[in-house]
C-alpha cells in the first residue's frame, strides 16, 4: 500500500509540475497554449516548403503535395516530442538545482516532468492530424496502437533524459553537445524522406535509429492503416524498458551525489 500511495502521489506531483511549467513558459503571452500547436504547424510547414517545394523531394511517382505533407507531418510530430523532451529534460535538474538538497523532494520526477511537456505539444498537434484524418474518412482502426507508441516513447525518453540530466550536472558542456547531437539525428532520421530511399549501404543508419522505427511505426498507424511489424515492435519495447531501467538506477545512484556538483 504504501508503494502504491507513493506512486500516486508522484502522478499527481509530475501532473502539478507540468502544469505549472506550462503556465511559466507560455506566461506573458498572448497566444498562451495556442503554441502547443502553432510552433509544431509552423515547423510543418518549413520543413514541406524546403524538402518539398525547393528541394523537389519526391518520395514516390504519384504523391502529391498533400501526400507529402502528410508523410512530413507524421514523421515530423514525433521528433517534435522527442527532441524537445530531451533538450529541455538534459538542463531540469540543473535549473533546479535549489531542490537538490532537499532529501524529501523526490528529484526523479523534474526529468520525467519535463518529458510530459514535450510530449503534450506532439500530442496537441497528433490529436489536430488525427481529426483531419477522420474528417476526410481516412482514419483506421490501428490508431487504437498509438497509446502503445506514445508509452515506448516516453520511456525511452524518460530513461535517456535521466541519465543526461545527471552528466550535464558534471559536465556542463552536455547540454550544447546534445543540441548539436539532435540536429544532426534529425538529418539521420527519416522525417522528410522515407526508409526506401536511403543507400543500401547507409541502411544500417536507420536500423541503429530507434526514432526511425518510431518514427515508421506513427506512418504505419495513422497514414497506411497497418501495424508495424511485431518483431520490430518488441525490439523496440525491449530497448526502451533497458533504457528507462537503466537510466532511472543510474540517476538513483549518483542522486546522492549530485549535490555536491553543483
Amino acid at each position: 500500500m504504501m508503494r502504491r500511495s507513493a506512486l500516486f502521489r508522484y502522478a499527481r506531483l509530475i501532473l502539478s509540475l507540468t502544469a505549472l511549467d506550462l503556465r511559466i513558459r507560455f506566461a506573458g503571452s498572448k497566444l498562451g497554449l495556442a503554441w502547443l500547436i502553432l510552433a509544431p504547424a509552423l515547423t510543418v510547414c518549413a520543413y514541406v516548403l524546403l524538402f518539398g517545394g525547393i528541394l523537389k523531394v519526391q518520395v514516390c511517382a504519384d504523391c502529391d503535395r498533400l501526400s507529402y505533407g502528410l508523410l512530413v507531418v507524421t514523421g515530423l510530430l514525433p521528433w517534435i516530442g522527442f527532441s524537445e523532451s530531451v533538450s529541455r529534460g538534459t538542463a531540469s535538474v540543473l535549473a533546479q538545482r535549489n531542490l537538490m538538497k532537499s532529501r524529501v523532494f523526490p528529484m526523479e520526477v523534474i526529468p520525467v516532468t519535463a518529458v510530459c511537456t514535450g510530449i503534450l505539444g506532439q500530442l496537441a498537434g497528433t490529436i489536430m492530424l488525427i481529426c483531419g484524418l477522420f474528417i476526410f474518412g481516412k482514419l483506421s482502426l490501428t490508431i487504437l496502437f498509438f497509446p502503445v507508441l506514445i508509452v515506448l516513447q516516453a520511456l525511452l525518453t524518460v530513461g535517456l533524459v535521466w541519465f543526461l540530466s545527471c552528466v550535464n550536472i558534471i559536465y556542463r558542456d552536455t547540454s550544447q553537445m546534445v543540441s548539436l547531437g539532435l540536429l544532426l539525428l534529425m538529418f539521420l532520421s527519416p522525417i522528410a524522406y522515407t526508409p526506401d530511399m536511403v543507400p543500401k549501404e547507409l541502411a544500417f543508419v536507420l536500423a541503429a535509429n530507434p526514432l526511425a522505427f518510431l518514427i515508421e511505426g506513427y506512418r504505419d498507424i495513422l497514414l497506411f492503416g497497418r501495424l508495424p511489424a511485431l518483431n520490430s515492435v518488441g525490439v523496440f519495447a525491449g530497448f526502451a524498458a533497458l533504457a528507462g531501467i537503466a537510466g532511472h538506477q543510474y540517476f538513483m545512484r549518483l542522486r546522492r551525489l549530485l549535490p555536491d556538483c553543483v
